[in-house]
């Protein structure tokens, strides 16, 4: 019974490893050879933005509505208290452009492309497009 027991315990760190090629355990985790970066991210404020988005409290629009920026441009968006930055809803390149209520916030915008966003309280859109 012993011999059996000793028998039993070499061979279970071998029924977790993989037959693949790679010699990979198939519990390994996974990489991300394949992740591509953001396209947009939050940067600090530069001297001269690409362009800036403002909204003010007791309107509803952006101001402008749609920016043009080329590839890495940086955007600044202010934003009063009662108004934010939510991506959509025609936004098909990437969710991450976000802006807080009360918050001032610089977006680089990586690829080219049509980044629109809205208002979330309020729906008002407007609208990044990266040449």
């Amino acid at each position: 019974m012993l011999l059996r027991a000793s028998l039993f315990a070499l061979l279970i760190p071998f029924a977790a490893c993989s037959d693949s090629k790679d010699n990979t355990p198939t519990d390994a985790p996974a990489t991300q050879k394949d992740a591509t970066a953001a396209s947009v991210t939050s940067v600090t404020c530069p001297a001269t933005p690409g362009g800036t988005i403002t909204a003010v409290n007791g309107t509803n629009a952006y101001s402008p509505a749609t920016v043009t920026v080329a590839v890495d441009g940086v955007v600044k968006f202010v934003m009063p208290s009662s108004h934010n930055v939510v991506a959509g809803p025609n936004n098909t390149i990437d969710t991450g452009v976000a802006v807080a209520f009360s918050a001032t916030t610089c977006l680089k915008f990586a690829k080219a492309g049509t980044y629109g966003f809205h208002c979330g309280p309020h729906g008002f859109t407007g609208t990044v497009v990266v040449q």
